[in-house]
């Protein structure tokens, strides 16, 4: 079936950065003998002093202490360029129509969401905050049986994420949706100053070690669920909520699916609980 979304190349641009980090991911021999340096608490600690400040390099064996969640940032990309991405849309004076404004602020939203499920023996996963929230996160990719092992409920449609304490190696992946993104923001005569990046970073995690005291198990997530039409007047059928309250996410999704827009979407976020796996993320752009 040949996909009509308003959107499609900002998606096709999105699923090609993870073809990229699933098809470079390998178990990496841990090389640093020490961490301390190379320990993060959630993910704007990972972004600002590790990326930011050139404390970790490519290849460099990390620890990232944070939330573990099936969920994944759509638009993977630095978090600390989420407020000028987003005042960039409402900085110019002219006119634009609700197509082209509705592209522009689905991108800009930063925190529309994917879960994919197992993808050819691997699988995506977002790195949070413990608090997290999907629009500040870290990309991370591990092996299928590796994961089960250590979190046999991951594929339960109920699982959300937990905290966890991973290790692995810092990695670097295409990115295309950001240029795609710039182009859809200078047709509309607009310049998006941020991600003009060519790479983004992704952690290959080959260690999982999960937190036993439940007072140290307590996070949360938040976010945004999604899909996308083919109708002009309404692309997007886009809601916001806890993923970690199980009754506001299924609010959300029931928002979604009973929608007047609902005949006319072609893409749903969730490949778990998508009512056809013709309409999942997964199945029409990564494979």
């Amino acid at each position: 079936m040949k996909l009509n979304v308003i959107g499609q190349p900002l998606l096709e641009a999105a699923a090609q950065t993870f073809v990229g980090a699933i098809a470079s991911y390998g178990f990496d021999k841990i090389r640093n003998g020490f961490y301390k340096d190379n320990t993060f608490e959630g993910a704007f600690d990972f972004w600002q002093r590790g990326i930011h400040h050139n404390s970790v390099q490519r290849g460099d064996t990390i620890v990232f202490d944070g939330l573990l969640s099936p969920y994944i940032q759509l638009f993977p990309r630095d978090p600390y360029s989420n407020a000028v991405r987003w005042n960039t849309l409402y900085d110019f004076e002219g006119k634009i129509n609700s197509k082209e404004f509705s592209k522009l602020e689905f991108y800009a939203g930063s925190d529309e969401t994917i879960r994919t499920g197992s993808l050819n023996g691997e699988t995506l996963i977002g790195l949070y905050n413990r608090y997290g929230y999907i629009g500040e996160g870290v990309l991370g990719v591990i092996s299928t049986s590796y994961l089960l092992k250590h979190l046999p409920d991951f594929f339960n449609v109920n699982f959300w994420g937990c905290r966890a304490r991973i290790t692995g190696t810092l990695s670097y992946c295409p990115a295309q949706h950001g240029f795609v993104a710039q182009g859809m923001f200078s047709k509309v005569g607009l310049h998006l100053s941020t991600d003009q990046y060519k790479e983004i970073p992704y952690i290959k995690i080959n260690s999982i070690k999960l937190y036993s005291n439940e007072r140290d198990k307590i996070s949360s997530l938040l976010g945004s669920p999604w899909a996308a039409t083919d109708r002009d007047e309404e692309p997007y059928l886009v809601q916001y909520g806890y993923f970690s309250e199980s009754l506001e996410l299924k609010e959300c999704n029931k928002k979604i699916l009973t929608s007047k827009s609902w005949d006319s979407v072609k893409i749903f976020y969730d490949t778990l609980t998508s009512p056809s796996p013709s309409l999942s993320f997964s199945k029409n752009f990564i494979g």
